[in-house]
């Protein structure tokens, strides 16, 4: 069958000038969840007909948003600036103008923040003390909906075998890490859906039932001796080499992946190659390892929710042919590679199930297999951890990082 054009007229219809409607190919529980992403956010069509993709790069022309603010000034490079909607339906903002600056180190804004050039900033580990001991509760810390994990190419040695995997999981002490490397501005975690997300499971165990955070070296390197075994391994010097690719240019995470080496170092004798990469230039590589056994080995990186589904972290992770999936659970040839396709089609069917507390126990089943697996290494959960000006009132923190449009009205800067 041809491809249509587009699925305007098609499937995304406009029956009256006050509904949408969206026909979708198959059913999917978590369909209405996903509109909450940006993907289903109103846009100007005048602007995309006459830039494109770049239409972002001129919002001031009159398509600047259809939220409590629209776009007044966008400069590339250095800062976007916002002013009230007159036309938005909700609560109307208090506040007249909102600059968002841009800046290229994480530190410079918390530097701008102490010099009372910006009100709000995130804060880095190095700067955490200091903003801890600001007076007038600045500083604020709230669990998000984000992980940070590594993952292994399930088509590059040594890493399909499974007890290897396995071994690399359980050698690592993530509460040392939470604790000495993040300064405590990370949770430590086995999970691959985060705490705070519907379709949490509470009793997950990392693999071989281990419950704790802080590992099982003994496990971790009985594992590692089988995995050796069942490849014909009798010398570490027979193991390829392992290289670990991360995201250079911050010496937290610098700081994470040398502490991890030294773990892997002590408890399983193997010496991990530390290899920082520009962030662009991983996320190409990244792609590229689908169905590739000569891509990226063993990486670095991150997923925050896109919408409160546990579809978001498992089906869209780890289904066959799913982008993100450029670790290739199911399609490999590892011992486990057929119940990983059991998985798979697990996920699929939990997809477009109705009944919510049975899908829900669905990806809790699935996802105690894919950590069975080591699919995702789950090192920490992130919080976010910043500092704002006490004069800023009505702002309230939440897991997603974002502030729901209609609490915008709430929000003012009080006299200083």
């Amino acid at each position: 069958a041809g491809k249509i054009k587009t699925i305007i007229g098609d499937s995304l219809l406009a029956p009256d000038p006050n509904t949408v409607k969206i026909i979708t190919n198959k059913k999917a529980s978590y369909f209405l969840d996903a509109l909450s992403y940006s993907c289903s956010y109103v846009v100007e069509k005048s602007l995309v007909d006459k830039y494109g993709a770049h239409f972002t790069d001129h919002l001031n022309e009159g398509g600047g948003g259809d939220g409590p603010f629209k776009v007044s000034e966008y400069t590339h490079g250095k800062q976007i600036v916002f002013v009230p909607n007159p036309n938005y339906y909700g609560p109307k903002p208090q506040l007249t103008k909102l600059v968002y600056p841009f800046y290229n180190k994480a530190d410079s804004m918390y530097a701008a923040y102490q010099a009372g050039q910006v009100d709000l900033t995130g804060i880095l580990s190095a700067n955490l003390a200091e903003a801890k001991k600001l007076p007038n509760n600045q500083y604020h810390q709230v669990p998000q909906l984000w992980i940070n994990y590594y993952t292994m190419n399930y088509l590059v040695k040594p890493f399909d075998n499974i007890k290897i995997r396995q071994a690399f999981e359980l050698a690592i002490d993530k509460d040392l890490i939470a604790h000495s490397v993040w300064k405590d501005i990370v949770i430590p975690t086995n999970h691959i859906v985060p705490q705070g997300m519907p379709g949490y499971n509470p009793n997950l165990t990392d693999p071989e039932g281990v419950a704790s955070t802080k590992g099982d070296p003994a496990k971790a390197k009985a594992l590692f001796q089988q995995g050796l075994q069942e490849e014909g391994w009798t010398s570490l010097a027979q193991i390829p080499t392992i290289k670990l690719t991360y995201p250079g240019g911050s010496q937290d995470q610098d700081n994470e992946v040398a502490a991890l080496t030294q773990m892997w170092q002590n408890t399983l004798g193997i010496s991990v190659k530390a290899n920082p990469e520009d962030f662009n230039k991983l996320l190409l590589d990244m792609a590229a390892a689908a169905n590739n056994p000569k891509g990226l080995q063993f990486w670095n990186t991150s997923w925050s929710a896109d919408y409160p589904d546990p579809q978001d972290w498992t089906t869209l992770q780890f289904d066959k042919g799913a982008p993100n999936n450029t670790m290739n659970y199911g399609q490999n040839s590892t011992t486990e590679a057929a119940q990983q396709q059991q998985v798979q089609q697990q996920l699929e069917a939990a997809d477009v199930n109705p009944d919510q507390y049975g899908r829900l126990r669905a990806y809790n089943q699935a996802e105690q297999l894919l950590v069975n697996d080591v699919a995702w290494l789950p090192v920490n959960q992130v919080t976010r951890s910043q500092v704002v000006k006490p004069y800023v009132k009505g702002l309230v923190f939440n897991s997603s990082g974002f502030t729901p449009p209609d609490d915008w009205g709430a929000i003012y800067i009080a006299a200083h």
